[in-house]
């Protein structure tokens, strides 16, 4: 995979916060931009607009991909578009999301599973449809929007925290064998972000009315909860363009130099430290197993 702008990307949950700032980052910059969205001429047209007015107004262009994470059929014919298209899929971006706040008792099992089918089930079905297209061209890269809190947890959101690890589980175990074939892979984990973001304003709460009431001698602490979050901002707020930003500096580093982890973070939630020894515990176990070399991208 060169080190150009004419790299051709696919970004999931591309409709708001997170997602538009980087698709349209990405076209601004010359990138072939595929802005995944779901049913993007119907319910969702006007996130289209928005998306697509910024990056037309500046000349540019961005292509508006029908994407359904939660569906395999989706998956595969948006790949096949792409790949009809440009003949190829350089970098697939997992940034589509779902936020759940509230008591962990209180989320029934289906909840959980909600999690799971989107913060990483999604990521997986993608993958199985593009990585036939990467292997075979020898390389690509797979470019993760985790979390910090998969490091530091956090409470109140448990089916989030849960399918953010597992995403991140996800990532890193993928990495290691799709790297054989020259695919790379970043697993990005933002901080705290809160603003400009449909995270919060489309969050999923508890279904178990029964349990969420027994536990009122909580309710100060669930109270307290985004004001707590807003004193980790200490050195200022965080931009939401930040993570965007951050996603077009590991896109233009050399094939072969892009980081499996970084973070981008304006809080004072630190992953960093876990990431330094999570790396150097994996070096040593994989040393002793007899598999280093599967830690390096095979060009």
């Amino acid at each position: 995979m060169e080190n150009d702008k004419n790299l051709t990307v696919l970004i999931t949950g591309a409709g708001s916060g997170m997602g538009l700032h980087t698709a349209q980052t990405l076209a601004l910059l010359g990138y072939k931009v595929f802005a995944g969205v779901r049913d993007p001429q119907g319910r969702n047209a006007h996130k289209s607009t928005r998306l697509l007015e910024p990056v037309e107004s500046q000349g540019k262009s961005m292509e508006i991909v029908d994407l359904d994470i939660l569906l395999e059929d989706s998956c595969e014919q948006a790949a096949k578009t792409i790949i009809d298209k440009e003949g190829s899929i350089d970098v697939v971006i997992h940034n589509a999301a779902h936020l759940f706040i509230g008591y962990s008792e209180a989320f029934k099992p289906e909840q959980i599973a909600s999690s799971f089918n989107t913060n990483v089930l999604g990521a997986h079905r993608l993958n199985r449809a593009v990585l036939p297209y990467m292997r075979k061209e020898g390389n690509g890269l797979i470019l993760y929007v985790g979390s910090g809190i998969t490091n530091v947890t956090a409470p109140f959101m448990a089916p989030y925290v849960l399918g953010k690890a597992a995403l991140d589980a996800l990532a890193e175990n993928t990495a290691y064998e799709i790297g054989q074939f020259g695919v790379e892979s970043t697993i990005l984990m933002p901080g705290v972000y809160m603003d400009d973001t449909s995270h919060f304003d489309t969050a999923e709460f508890p279904a178990d009315e029964t349990v969420l009431k027994a536990y009122d001698r909580l309710q100060k602490d669930y109270d307290h909860y985004e004001d707590g979050l807003r004193n980790l901002f200490r050195f200022g707020d965080a931009p939401i363009q930040s993570v965007a930003e951050k996603i077009a500096e590991i896109l233009a580093l050399p094939a072969g130099e892009r980081p499996l982890r970084t973070t981008v973070d304006y809080s004072d939630w630190v992953a960093e430290p876990g990431n330094g020894v999570r790396e150097a515990l994996t070096e040593r176990a994989f040393k002793i197993l007899g598999y280093s070399h599967l830690l390096k991208i095979k060009k």
